[in-house]
């Protein structure tokens, strides 16, 4: 089964639910449903269902846990996206990374590790027992070994029969 990629069109910033200007510094927790860019200096934890955008100019230190991230800006701490993250080529990202899709464009720094979880339990699969138990051929004389096939030269295959002439 195929898994879907999420496409993700570039979001202009009056697409935006709520932006956070350039200026502002924000310390704590901030929570949303619908979609943000930040643009200024955040520290703390973000929590979101929908589509948080960093902004070239934004520095954030955050945990993150949101639905979909677009990165410009400078991000350290950990980021999970329940359907993908993008870096683009301007974003710097120091942390780890999962979600089920991550895109890094040219040009981005990312500084950590990323984990791509797709798997879905399928229903057909859940209750077949797994065994652990490997069937070992009995062991025969040592003498038997597993030997290369022999291949002739190429001298040998291409030479004519000495009588040919």
């Amino acid at each position: 089964m195929a898994s879907h990629i999420p496409e993700i069109r570039e979001v202009a910033e009056n697409q935006i639910t709520t932006v956070v200007a350039e200026d502002l510094e924000i310390k704590g927790t901030i929570r949303f449903k619908t979609s943000v860019m930040l643009k200024g200096i955040f520290d703390g934890e973000i929590f979101s269902e929908g589509l948080l955008v960093i902004g070239p100019t934004a520095k954030v230190t955050a945990a993150i846990n949101t639905k979909t991230l677009i990165s410009h800006g400078v991000i350290t701490g950990n980021v999970t996206a329940n359907e993908q993250i993008v870096l683009k080529s301007t974003a710097t990202h120091n942390g780890d990374l999962q979600s089920p899709f991550i895109m890094i464009e040219n040009g981005a720094v990312f500084n950590g590790a990323c984990s791509m979880d797709r798997a879905q339990p399928s229903s057909n699969t859940a209750n077949i027992p797994v065994s652990t138990e490997i069937d070992h051929p009995q062991e025969e004389s040592a003498a038997e070994e597993i030997s290369e096939p022999e291949y002739g030269t190429i001298e040998e295959e291409n030479k004519e029969p000495a009588d040919s002439y």
